[in-house]
């Protein structure tokens, strides 16, 4: 014998299925303490191991996405070859889908387990399904064992009967998943009952032996779920009508068992375990199953066993629900939502329920069932467990491999990743962050301390809190554009992506974040000077027509300001200046007013050429009439020039916010009237709308401007 198979003689042998040699190494590290590890690396390549050596294989670990042959594919497998039912397989997958996990409960999988997993809850959930599946073998073999004695010795068998019944009944008990000591709570139950019940009741004729008789068959209750396939006996989930149809018929099945033992038919209470699996599912008012009886119909015994089986029902775990507390079920029972009982049986059971907790407790304790009295040997652990393993050298070096993988890809994007911990506040960068800063990488008291706004600009800070705010298990991610301070050289763009990191242990719940930094500095600074160039006039540099309207109008629409004015500038006798001096000389003398405009105008105004020589001009807060007016009467000031022998000066008109109108257009087309008007008065000045101005005909200017908008495009399609 080889040191290795000295090392691994006597314990349990488990299959890892997993495509990725880490996640293999990582699972191999979880149990190659307790379990002598098998692995496989594809769903084919698993199937040949159990071709080999099904027969010692306690459990299989199986991934779903794998090359070759899946996950489900691998059930498929095992089901036709029967390995479902005798090898139990446990799943597990980042596929958390109810689709998924449902098609893996019909396949035959016995649980299903999402990664990322708590080490310790999966070494326990595995260990516990070992124990069971080993459990319910050496007690099916014990049923087989029996059955065969019983056929040769009937009289051995009348003398251990109740033996033989536990045995019976612990099967089906460990086939449902349900715990044994199931079948001593019906037996102690039933017997407390059916003391107090003949006490009250003489007339039932209950003696101390008939009580024992029949509390011993009760265990029998629900020995035809033997017979009731696995997928439908443990689903977790409601079962179907076609599901509880099959269900129902466990009770007949019982009785088939019963009448093919002809051993027990010779037992003083095989009739009492017949009536029991039959009819223990009757209600008092016919609504029952599998006969429809009603009242005295059903038998006495069978109608004792039927409440404390529902009572037992409701304040014990199951694969379907959870355990209701004792006085939750109690009124749920007496409410009838789990079907009408007789009157007399339910005041019996209302008057003794309060002692069957300590019933069951005094009997658990006379039983003392322990997988080693049953013969069954269990893997010792060790008294202390820890969440620290000593890791084996290949899962190191694969570990490290990943590590390197990680820095490599970092490096190679320009991408600063992160990590922070909410219960130590601490936020640390990848080794991108040391590089390019040669600061310390690591960052204590994050969020409630000082340390974001020693990088984040503070306007942003709110705007990240409410991202946070937002994550959840259905929105598992965020990204936003912030300005942080990196490298203390003054805040640049950062395109921030944000994924939590979640703790699966018995409750989901956030504990940190992981993410990466992206610099868009360039990109930005980029995008900001196409958007301006898109904006600007490309003579003057001022904001063109469409960006005028778009800024204006969106002031106005948002209510950002609480007064305002639009003044609409023409200059005078432009068409002679062009064609006395030339329109080079016009485009100077434009870009000038531009100038001069830029330079009388603070800088929360607007200023934009929307035609050839129209300007517009947007003031902002300013709503006494006789601070527009002497912010007029300097432009036109500033305005009036002398240009190489040029006499250049400009008329305008003035609208106001809100007296005017409060959208872009109206107050336009009233500067419009107003510039008629300063036009028709002589030119070189300004008007303020009035009714003056409203009242009467005028030409509006602006056709000059869409006239120049023609000519350019004419223009344009003659250079193409």
């Amino acid at each position: 014998m080889t040191a290795d198979e000295k090392l691994h003689r006597g314990k349990p042998r488990i299959l890892i299925v997993d495509d990725l040699e880490l996640n293999r190494a990582i699972l191999c590290e979880l149990f190659c303490k307790e379990y002598e590890v098998l692995e496989a690396e594809n769903g084919q390549e698993a199937i040949d191991v159990l071709e080999e050596q099904s027969d010692s294989i306690q459990v299989v670990l199986l991934d779903i996405v794998m090359p070759i042959l899946d996950g489900f594919g691998v059930l498929d497998k095992m089901s036709q070859k029967g390995w479902i039912g005798r090898i139990p397989v446990i799943m597990i997958t980042v596929e958390t889908s109810d689709g998924v996990m449902q098609k893996g409960y019909e396949m035959g999988a016995t649980d299903i387990i999402s990664k990322p997993f708590n080490p310790n809850i999966i070494r326990q959930r595995i260990h516990n399904i070992i124990e069971q599946y080993t459990y319910k073998q050496k007690l099916e073999r014990l049923v087989e064992e029996q059955t065969e004695i019983l056929r040769r010795q009937s009289k051995k068998l009348r003398e251990n009967s109740a033996q033989m019944i536990d045995t019976l009944s612990a099967v089906i008990e460990f086939k449902n998943t349900e715990s044994v000591q199931h079948i001593y709570n019906i037996r102690t139950l039933t017997k407390i009952l059916l003391k107090e019940f003949s006490r009250r009741h003489r007339q039932y004729a209950l003696n101390e032996e008939k009580i024992e008789s029949i509390s011993e068959a009760a265990a029998m209750h629900d020995i035809g779920k033997i017979a009731i396939p696995d997928q439908i006996l443990n689903k977790p989930g409601k079962l179907t009508k076609e599901e509880f149809e099959i269900m129902k018929t466990h009770t007949l099945k019982g009785c088939e068992i019963l009448e093919k033992l002809a051993t027990v038919q010779s037992l003083a209470y095989y009739d009492y375990c017949y009536d029991i699996c039959r009819y223990h599912h009757e209600r008092w008012d016919g609504n029952g199953y599998p006969d429809g009886l009603k009242g005295d119909e059903i038998p006495i015994w069978a109608q004792a066993v039927s409440i404390v089986d529902v009572y037992d029902a409701l304040t014990s775990k199951r694969v379907y629900k959870d355990a209701y507390p004792s006085k939750k079920a109690i009124q749920m029972i007496k409410d009838g939502e789990c079907g009408v009982f007789n009157p007399l049986m339910l005041d019996c059971f209302l008057k003794v329920v309060s002692k069957f907790e300590e019933g069951i407790r005094r009997e658990s304790e006379e039983k003392n069932l322990t997988a080693e009295d049953s013969g069954i040997i269990i893997p010792e652990q060790d008294s202390h467990q820890d969440n620290e393993y000593e890791l084996s050298t290949r899962t190191l070096r694969l570990l490290e491999l990943e590590r390197q993988k990680y820095r490599i890809l970092s490096e190679l994007s320009g991408e600063i990743l992160f990590e922070y911990n909410i219960k130590s506040d601490k936020l640390i960068f990848s080794d991108q962050y040391q590089v390019l800063t040669g600061r310390d990488a690591g960052f204590e008291n994050f969020w409630r301390g000082s340390a974001k706004e020693q990088l984040i600009l503070k306007e942003d800070i709110p705007r990240l809190y409410e991202k946070i705010k937002e994550i959840s298990e259905d929105k598992p991610d965020c990204r936003l554009e912030m300005q942080i301070d990196l490298e203390e050289k003054g805040y640049e763009w950062y395109e921030v992506y944000l994924y939590p990191i979640w703790d699966t242990g018995f409750e989901r719940v956030c504990i940190g974040y992981m993410g990466k930094l992206i610099n868009i500095q360039k990109q930005k600074k980029r995008n900001l000077q196409l958007q301006k160039a898109a904006d600007s006039d490309p003579l003057t540099g001022i904001l063109n027509r469409q960006a005028m309207q778009k800024k204006v109008s969106h002031l106005l629409r948002t209510r950002q300001i609480h007064a305002g004015a639009i003044g609409f500038i023409d200059l005078d006798n432009f068409k002679t200046v062009n064609d006395s001096y030339g329109h080079m000389f016009g485009d100077e003398v434009l870009k000038r007013v531009a100038g001069v405009l830029r330079s009388i105008l603070r800088e929360t105004d607007y200023i934009g050429r929307i035609g050839g020589d129209e300007f517009i001009v947007f003031f902002r807060e300013i709503s006494a009439r006789e601070a527009l007016e002497r912010k007029l009467e300097q432009m036109c000031e500033s305005l009036r020039q002398n240009v190489d022998g040029c006499h250049v000066s400009v008329s305008i008109g003035a609208s106001r916010y809100p007296e005017d109108g409060d959208t872009y257009d109206v107050l336009l087309h009233k500067a419009d009237q107003a510039l008629y008007m300063s036009k028709r008065m002589g030119k070189n000045g300004f008007q303020i709308y009035d009714e003056a101005c409203g009242s009467k005909p005028f030409r509006s200017l602006l056709s000059g401007m869409d006239e120049y908008d023609e000519r350019l495009e004419q223009m344009v399609q003659a250079l193409k």
